[in-house]
């Protein structure tokens, strides 16, 4: 407890000071009026112990802070409006000459009051804390469960997660499983951009042990942990000196762990720090397992089940994206429509099981020849679809030669080895030069398809 003590008369106040002092009270002394104010602006007291001179500017002290008890020394003659200064929150007022045991007596009363003050801020102030904790939390449930894209998720937890712990960093890393990395997928702070895309093994850094055990780390100095991978902040240029680390866990399976470092405020991260980040991580993980879940859907919704192509629903949405977001752009886009000849006689001959084997290894051939960004498509029955983007008709007219020669080049099997060769037909149309729209680039390749049918079959037409 810290007593500020005023006197105008130097042997009373140096008499005050060694009795506060014997109390167990450190002090700061002033003599002049004026400097009051000022040192109760600049500095916490616990205490203030005023000569009654000091009642005249009371009024503009308690403006300063309200909760500090005063106690006013007086001399018996004083005049002096006791309504007043006890309506001004005064103590308690002693008159000189006072006995030692008064004046502890008083002072002890008045500590007791502040003590009980404190607690009570301090309790308000943590209330406060923990509702806006819980604000904040609530907004970033709400904001993380009404997306399904991780992406928006991790951006969500960046821009949310400030609110309530501050600090100079933040990283989201999500476990490879195939490659047994941790990945830095969102990043913020200084070092932020440098970040994404960075590896950690598992075991490396404090990110990599919190993800070797399972468990949440606080490191207050990390000078002085050996688990500590200084090679971050070597290439991001970032000084890390604090770091609270906490795993993210789906059904006790790790799937990536999100840390923080460096509070703005210097001090060093706490249990309380912990339990709000623990609390954000279980709402984070939920939300990127229910996103990995719905993508996998969306994906399954996307594959044809027999091939493992793509089916014609994503076809339709691969092409509606490039006619509305690529055409400004002047980009091209061919297509090749293609159909296998006499595929009835196949079914008819060796039975429906063979016919089902026989159009997914014609899947398969065609993804042997086709380009990485070109997209295969099985669009019904024995039709196919290769979508190929910026690419002319000259050329994609080669590429649908090349798959026709693909196909024909091995025989299939039936059961008993037996063998039998198929041959394709195919049309070719491109963007913009046949097709202004979606539809429209799909019947012009359909129609040069046909076309090739009645001309003599295994063969590619172009629109």
């Amino acid at each position: 407890m810290k007593a500020l003590i005023y006197d105008i008369d130097h042997l009373r106040l140096a008499t005050l000071a060694r009795n506060v002092q014997g109390l167990g009270l450190n002090y700061t002394t002033v003599v002049r009026l004026d400097n009051i104010r000022k040192h109760v602006k600049k500095k916490k007291f616990d205490l203030l112990i005023l000569d009654s001179s000091a009642t005249k500017i009371l009024d503009r002290v308690r403006k300063l802070d309200e909760t500090i008890p005063i106690i006013i020394i007086a001399n018996r003659d004083s005049k002096i409006d006791y309504e007043s200064i006890f309506l001004m929150g005064v103590e308690g007022l002693i008159l000189r000459p006072y006995r030692i045991d008064l004046l502890k007596k008083v002072v002890e009363k008045a500590v007791k009051r502040r003590k009980v003050v404190l607690a009570n801020l301090k309790a308000v102030t943590s209330l406060k804390q923990k509702i806006q904790e819980l604000q904040a939390l609530n907004e970033i449930g709400q904001a993380i469960s009404s997306s399904l894209e991780p992406k928006k998720i991790l951006r969500t937890i960046m821009e949310k997660a400030a609110d309530l712990i501050k600090a100079e960093g933040w990283s989201v890393l999500l476990l490879d499983n195939n490659r047994r990395e941790l990945v830095f997928e969102a990043a913020a702070g200084k070092a932020g951009k440098k970040l994404v895309g960075m590896r950690l093994q598992i075991g490396q850094g404090i990110a990599g042990w919190v993800a070797q055990y399972g468990q949440s780390l606080i490191v207050p100095d990390v000078t002085k942990d050996p688990r500590f991978y200084s090679g971050v902040d070597k290439t991001t240029k970032f000084t890390t000196k604090s770091i609270l680390c906490v795993p993210m866990k789906s059904r006790d399976r790790i799937i990536g762990v999100i840390e923080v470092v460096n509070k703005i405020s210097g001090e060093q991260f706490t249990q309380d720090d912990l339990e709000i980040f623990e609390n954000l991580v279980s709402h984070i993980t939920i939300a990127l397992e229910n996103a990995a879940i719905y993508r996998k859907m969306e994906q399954a919704s996307l594959i044809d089940d027999l091939t493992q192509l793509y089916n014609s629903r994503y076809c339709n949405q691969f092409l509606d994206n490039f006619f509305t977001s690529r055409r400004a752009k002047q980009s091209i886009v061919s297509l090749i429509f293609l159909d296998i000849d006499f595929f009835k006689l196949v079914d008819d001959n060796f039975g429906h099981l063979v016919g089902s084997e026989t159009l997914r290894y014609v899947g398969e051939r065609l993804k042997r020849v086709v380009r990485s960004d070109d997209v295969v498509v099985r669009y019904g029955g024995d039709e196919y679809i290769v979508i190929l983007p910026n690419t002319d008709k000259k050329t994609a007219a080669i590429i649908a030669e090349r798959i026709r020669r693909e196909v024909n080049k091995e025989p299939f099997y039936a059961f008993g080895n037996k063998k039998f060769s198929l041959s394709i037909t195919s049309g070719v149309a491109t963007y913009p030069d046949d097709a202004k729209s979606r539809d429209e680039l799909i019947g012009k390749a359909d129609k040069a398809m046909y076309k090739g049918k009645l001309s003599g079959r295994d063969k590619v037409v172009l629109a």
